[in-house]
């Protein structure tokens, strides 16, 4: 194993090193890393929409309640200018937090270039910035503020350790083969939400340490976080371990996919709405997606469970997702011949050139076989003219849907003040139709919007997204 020049003594977190020698360990231990929670706190003040989901409304109303003097200070003012002139936001922050030390030093833990941390930082823009991170830590007391959390995130942590525990770790070892060299992270994002990072940091002698860092979308009545397999962290946990061994690999081999451009160029508009900027990247997140489903199939899950996956994989628009998980059920089959998985990295490079010309129609066919709303009652969508006594309103589809899939509306452009349904839906004829009970006022603006979350067809099939939109008399 190759060793770190560094010694990260002031780590908050567990290493993780995986060697060809030994499989990936059993339980790893998740932590709360200081530095996350610093930038990301920042970054939320700076007014950042993805660090101000609130999904944990007593942590966040703490966040608030205790920052609010420092709302103007500095380092708040030129995260916010660095957001609004070069897109600091997403993961270019958590880039940044895991390639610093850990407070009060805050200082790069490698030369920072025009790539590093990110490239959307640059070199300038750091240099101006870390002086003033390290002000904000000193100025809030920040240490004060993370010390009186200290018991929600020791709750946090033994929780996630708990959701982790039904991993079945020794799969990657089978599956991949040789383990890469590296030290893996894993950091429980406590402002995060719904957002889920997995930056890397690669010191000057090669040296490669992975982090996933993971939000938090669900809690109990005391506030405190909770991570239910079912709610999604199960398969989060898995599909952030799939990169530790999926991104070498396609690294390694990149030259050998010459198809992946043109196919990034025919979903770049989904890609994007993923954060997912360049083919490079929606290769590795299209291995690590199709591996998580191998995984649940080689763990013995339900045929039509396993099939919703792929069908949310294509409706995120990696529409040969399919195509994808055969490809590495048969890279299973063949062991003998590809040992490992970087062995097998050019016969996904000839998948992607083979797939390159007819991207196109694999997207028209998905649509094709996907539900469309073709009907709305009792009034035509964008009426200006709707009647307020309305108490119903009925949408018409080409397909059937499965009413047991349940249903899945967002606000529309109007927000929660302009959206019409009170009570819950139900189905007609079998899923033709769903009734949608409403609350009208007169001349009042209304929105929403059909997803495709929910909505499906009995084969998994999605509703393409719909937007209502009428206004009353």
């Amino acid at each position: 194993m190759v060793k770190h020049r560094f010694v990260l003594s002031l780590l908050a977190l567990t290493n993780i090193a995986w060697s060809s020698a030994q499989a990936p360990p059993i339980t790893p231990h998740p932590q709360v890393d200081q530095r996350v929670e610093l930038l990301s706190i920042v970054f939320r003040l700076a007014g950042n929409p993805e660090y101000n989901m609130d999904s944990l409304p007593a942590y966040s109303a703490d966040i608030d309640r205790y920052f609010a003097p420092y709302k103007s200070h500095a380092a708040v003012q030129m995260a916010q200018s660095l957001r609004n002139k070069k897109g600091v936001s997403f993961d270019a922050v958590m880039s940044m937090a895991i390639s610093i030390s850990q407070p009060p030093e805050l200082k790069p833990l490698v030369a920072f270039t025009g790539a590093v941390p990110d490239q959307r930082w640059g070199v300038a823009a750091t240099e101006k910035f870390l002086p003033l991170l390290r002000d904000f830590y000193r100025d809030s007391k920040f240490a004060d503020f993370f010390a009186a959390h200290r018991a929600t995130y020791r709750t946090a942590e033994a929780r996630f350790a708990t959701t982790l525990g039904s991993v079945d770790f020794g799969w990657y070892s089978r599956f991949y083969g040789k383990a890469p060299d590296l030290v893996y992270h894993l950091v429980l994002g406590m402002n995060n939400g719904g957002g889920n990072y997995g930056p890397r940091l690669i010191h000057d002698d090669g040296a490669m340490e992975l982090f996933s860092i993971i939000g938090c979308w669900t809690h109990d009545d005391a506030g405190d976080p909770t991570y239910p397999p079912d709610q999604g962290y199960l398969a989060t946990i898995i599909h952030e371990f799939n990169h530790s061994f999926v991104n070498p690999a396609v690294d390694a081999r990149w030259k050998t996919f010459t198809g992946a451009e043109p196919v990034y160029a025919s979903v770049a508009d989904k890609m994007k709405l993923m954060a997912y900027g360049n083919a490079k990247t929606m290769v590795k997140e299209s291995l690590v997606r199709a591996a998580v489903i191998v995984y649940f199939q080689d763990a013995g899950e339900d045929s039509q469970k396993n099939l919703r996956r792929i069908r949310q994989e294509q409706r995120n628009g990696f529409y040969w997702m399919d195509a994808l998980v055969d490809k590495l059920k048969q890279y299973e089959t063949q062991r003998a011949q590809y040992p490992v998985f970087s062995s097998y990295m050019p016969q996904v490079g000839l998948f992607y050139r083979d797939l390159s010309p007819h991207v196109t129609e694999v997207a028209a066919a998905f649509d094709a076989k996907s539900a469309h709303v073709v009907g709305m009652e009792p009034f035509a969508n964008h009426a200006q003219d709707a009647e307020a006594s309305i108490q119903t309103i009925r949408i018409t589809f080409d397909k059937p849907l499965d009413p047991n899939a349940g249903y899945s509306i967002s606000f529309g452009n109007g927000g929660s003040e302009h959206y019409p349904i009170k009570g819950k839906p139900s189905f007609e004829d079998g899923g033709m139709h769903v009734v949608l009970p409403v609350e009208l006022k007169p001349n009042q603006a209304y929105s929403f919007v059909l997803t495709s979350q929910a909505f499906v067809t009995p084969d998994g099939f999605p509703l393409a997204s719909y937007t209502v939109e009428f206004k009353t008399k």
